[in-house]
């Protein structure tokens, strides 16, 4: 019988030692919210101000633009184009086709072209007609 008790024992004691890890684990989850709510805000206000980029950069000192598709670009225009990148690492795929597909479809169009490269990877890319 005491056997019995004895090989009891061990499980239970190795229930109560797990019981304590998951309740130090629920503490520093708990620990840890507020600093995951700051980083879900910081990231609202991140969006809002890359929403806002294009816009500002875009944007002329009272000069008046032309509307796009109204009169298709000469050889003398310049032809401005957005090529979105990546800045991590592992995609460079990603950024090598993202570039490509821009080179040629900067090729096949008339006018001088212009890219603004978003994206440290893809920036690196050599942007002119070979």
């Amino acid at each position: 019988m005491s056997d019995t008790i004895a090989s009891l024992n061990r499980p239970i004691t190795s229930a109560c030692d797990l019981q304590s890890v998951v309740r130090t684990m629920k503490a520093l989850a708990a620990s840890s919210i507020g600093q995951y709510e700051k980083s879900v805000s910081a990231l609202g206000d991140y969006t809002h101000t890359v929403e806002l980029g294009p816009g500002a950069c875009f944007q002329g000192e009272g000069e008046k633009r032309p509307t796009p598709g109204l009169s298709p670009p000469t050889e003398a225009d310049t032809l401005s184009a957005v090529v979105f990148g990546s800045d991590q690492g592992l995609v460079r795929q990603f950024n090598d086709i993202i570039a490509d597909f821009a080179i040629e479809t900067l090729a096949a169009l008339p006018g001088r072209p212009q890219v603004w490269a978003v994206g440290e990877r893809v920036h690196a890319r050599r942007w002119t007609r070979d």
